[in-house]
């Protein structure tokens, strides 16, 4: 049985030349060890967590990919989640608490930020992972240091729990000083 390699052949036919044999061989080689050299100096908040089940720990989520969030991420645990748009997360089945200032059952204005912290903390168990997806949302209604206080707040509570905090959040919609923030107390899921 004969073997061809296409990469020598065009090589050989000088089709492409050496800089094709030095693009397909070197380059990927060398992007190979310098990412995994590189990944040593990668901050602890841009390091990839998401290959592996996550740990209690509470982290920030830059993805609308809720499905992924939740059928992969958090595959293993019981989800709990406050969120402002509660169609996106119906066919979960999860205990819900939607951000809103319409009063209807299991839902909260977003300026009750107390009432959010207890219900989270009363609904949590250990080994639980809770999910707030609305956090631009509570900025705009309360501003970004009273949340922020009340995420660092719900962040030791959970911890205190052995239990995940999962932030779904858009860094672009946030003032830079205040993604910085938020990163130093939240792990980056990418």
């Amino acid at each position: 049985m004969m073997s061809i390699n296409f990469a020598m052949l065009f090589v050989e036919n000088d089709v492409i030349g050496e800089s094709a044999y030095f693009a397909l061989f070197y380059i990927p080689f060398a992007f190979g060890i310098m990412k995994n050299f590189l990944g040593i100096f990668i901050p602890n908040n841009k390091r990839r967590v998401s290959d592996k089940p996550l740990s209690s720990g509470a982290y920030i989520y830059p993805s609308l990919n809720i499905d992924y969030l939740i059928t992969e991420i958090l595959r293993d645990r019981n989800i709990l989640a406050v969120v402002r748009n509660p169609n996106l997360f119906e066919k979960y089945k999860l205990p819900i608490l939607w951000l809103s200032k319409v009063e209807k059952e299991n839902s909260v204005s977003p300026t009750h930020l107390e009432k959010i912290l207890h219900w989270a903390v009363t609904m949590a168990t250990s080994g639980d992972a809770l999910i707030i997806d609305g956090v631009e949302y509570l900025i705009l209604e309360n501003g970004f240091e009273p949340v922020f206080r009340f995420l660092v707040n719900l962040k030791d509570q959970i911890l205190l729990k052995d239990s995940i905090l999962v932030l779904i959040v858009d860094e672009r919609a946030l003032e830079e000083k205040h993604a910085f923030l938020l990163q130093r107390e939240f792990k980056k899921i990418l």
